[in-house]
C-alpha cells in the first residue's frame, strides 16, 4: 500500500477545492419543489501516467464528479451505506466517494485487532481496538478529503472524499466513466486521483444529450510514510 503523498504546491488546489465544494447550489425552485429532467450522461475515459511519463495499465481509483450542484433533486437513488472493510491488513476499497452526510460502516474482516482512525480536518476520529467481525459506523458530514489509517499497521490507508451531491463515479483499471442522471446547464467536471493534481472543465448540457470527455492525468506527488494518531513512527515490526 502506498503512503501518503505530499506535494507542497497541491495544497493550495487542495484548500480551493475543498472550498469550491462547500459552495453548493440548489437544484430547487423557490416553492422547493424538485426539478424534473431531461438529464443528461456525462462519459469519458481516463488515461493515468505515472511520473516518468509511462502510461499505466491500471486506471483504477480515480474520482470523476459533478461539482457545484446539490442532491435536492431526488431523482438518483443513492446506495446502501458503504461499508470499508479491513482485510488482509489492507483497507477496502482504497478510495471511496460519498456524499456528505453517509454513515460509513468500518468493518473488520481480518482475523487481527485493527486500530482506524483520521487526522484529517473535514472528520477526525478515533475508533480504538476492534476485534474480527465487529464494526464501528462514522457519519461524514463536511465534504473534503478524509485520509483514513490504522495506528497498528503503517501499510494501511483508504481516502474518502466527501462530496456535495451523488454525481460521480470511480474508474475501474480501463479508465472508463460514466455519470448518469445531469441535469441541464453548464457544469464543473472534476477528475481527482490521490497521486495526481486536480483537474477541471466546464461542460454544457441540454436536452438529454451525451458527453464525451478524455483527460490524461499524470502522477506528480512524492510519496511519504503517515505517521501514527499520535504523530510519531510507527514500530519497526509492523
Amino acid at each position: 500500500m502506498f503512503p501518503v503523498a505530499k506535494n507542497n504546491a497541491s495544497s493550495g488546489r487542495r484548500g480551493a477545492w475543498v472550498a469550491i465544494l462547500l459552495a453548493t447550489a440548489a437544484l430547487s425552485d423557490a416553492s422547493g419543489q424538485d426539478i424534473g429532467g431531461p438529464f443528461n450522461t456525462v462519459t469519458g475515459v481516463i488515461r493515468l501516467f505515472d511520473r516518468n511519463g509511462d502510461e499505466l495499465a491500471d486506471r483504477s481509483n480515480v474520482v470523476v464528479f459533478i461539482d457545484g450542484l446539490s442532491d435536492s433533486t431526488g431523482h438518483r437513488a443513492l446506495p446502501k451505506a458503504p461499508q470499508v472493510s479491513h482485510r488482509d491488513r489492507q483497507f477496502s476499497p482504497r478510495v471511496l466517494p460519498l456524499v456528505r452526510g453517509t454513515t460509513v460502516d468500518f468493518f473488520n474482516d481480518d482475523n487481527i485487532f485493527h486500530n482506524v482512525f483520521s487526522l484529517s480536518r473535514p472528520k477526525s476520529f478515533d475508533l480504538g481496538i476492534y476485534p474480527e467481525g465487529t464494526s464501528k459506523l462514522i457519519t461524514f458530514s463536511e465534504p473534503g478529503l478524509v485520509k483514513i489509517h490504522c495506528n497498528i499497521h503503517p501499510n494501511m490507508t483508504s481516502t474518502i472524499l466527501v462530496l456535495n451531491n451523488s454525481l460521480f463515479t470511480t474508474t475501474k483499471a480501463d479508465g472508463v466513466f460514466q455519470i448518469d442522471d445531469v441535469p441541464d446547464g453548464e457544469v464543473t467536471l472534476r477528475v481527482w486521483n490521490e497521486f495526481s493534481d486536480e483537474q477541471s472543465r466546464t461542460v454544457t448540457l441540454s436536452g438529454g444529450g451525451r458527453v464525451k470527455e478524455l483527460f490524461d492525468v499524470y502522477e506528480t506527488k512524492r510519496f511519504v510514510q503517515h505517521k501514527n494518531k499520535f504523530g510519531k513512527r510507527y514500530a519497526e515490526k509492523y
